[in-house]
Formats: C-alpha cells, sequence, structure tokens
C-alpha cells in the first residue's frame, strides 16, 4: 500500500512558527482519517493540499479544529474577508454569486465569523490548503 501522506515527507512539510514538524502534521491528518476521506494533492515546505472525498458529520468542530492546527486559514484568510467587503462596497465593485451565496446571513460582528465561512468554503469545494507561515 502506498503512503498518502508521501508528498508531505517529501516536501518536509511544516510550521515551525507553530511547533508543527513533518510527524506532528501527519499524525493530525491521519486523525482527520476517522472523521472523512481525503487525498493529499500536493505539499511544499510550508503547505499542504487537502481533496476531500467526503467531509465530517461535524462540520462546525472540524472547522474550529482547521482553525485550531492552521491559524492562517482565518487569521489571514476568511477572517479578513471583511475588509475585502469594505472595499468593494467603497469602489461599487459588484461581488460574485458565489461571494454572495458564501456570506448570506453571516454575523460579521461575530469575531468567529471567519470560521463559519471556513466551514462554508470547504462544503462547497471540498479542498483547503493548510498553509503555515
Amino acid at each position: 500500500m502506498s503512503d498518502p501522506f508521501s508528498a508531505i515527507r517529501a516536501a518536509h512539510t511544516g510550521g515551525p512558527n507553530y511547533g508543527l514538524d513533518t510527524e506532528t502534521i501527519i499524525a493530525r491528518l491521519t486523525g482527520w482519517q476517522s472523521l472523512c476521506s481525503f487525498t493529499v494533492t500536493g505539499a511544499e515546505g510550508d503547505a499542504v493540499d487537502i481533496q476531500f472525498e467526503t467531509l465530517p458529520k461535524d462540520m462546525d468542530a472540524f472547522a474550529r479544529d482547521l482553525y485550531e492546527f492552521c491559524p492562517d486559514l482565518v487569521d489571514q484568510g476568511t477572517g479578513c474577508l471583511h475588509e475585502f467587503l469594505d472595499v468593494a462596497d467603497e469602489s461599487g465593485e459588484a461581488l460574485t454569486p458565489e461571494l454572495k451565496q458564501l456570506i448570506e446571513g453571516v454575523d460579521f460582528t461575530d469575531e468567529n465569523y471567519g470560521v463559519e465561512i471556513l466551514k462554508r468554503e470547504l462544503q462547497r469545494d471540498k479542498k483547503v490548503t493548510l498553509w503555515w507561515d
């Protein structure tokens, strides 16, 4: 049987600023295998691309776990969406239908709105890129 994490090992993927080495990352992904089915589609020194065949039943808990494991997903990603929306509004830029659907009903005053958007992105796209910089 081939190693599903060979790309991670070959790239020596890690997040040293978060105390994560290659084996720690693989251990976390191995734990997720009991929750869902996925394939590692790429890996670099500080990033892992994952494509999901199935998603966990408790997506709220999984999105929180993803955020805990890879804070940049929200802190430098979905949690910054309000800034993009402000700029788009000020410039009169129209939002795409996909973005409108993604943010529909999101409470941007809730400090955890980025985790909700991350969950919705996962449900829509069935993929995620974890990165630690």
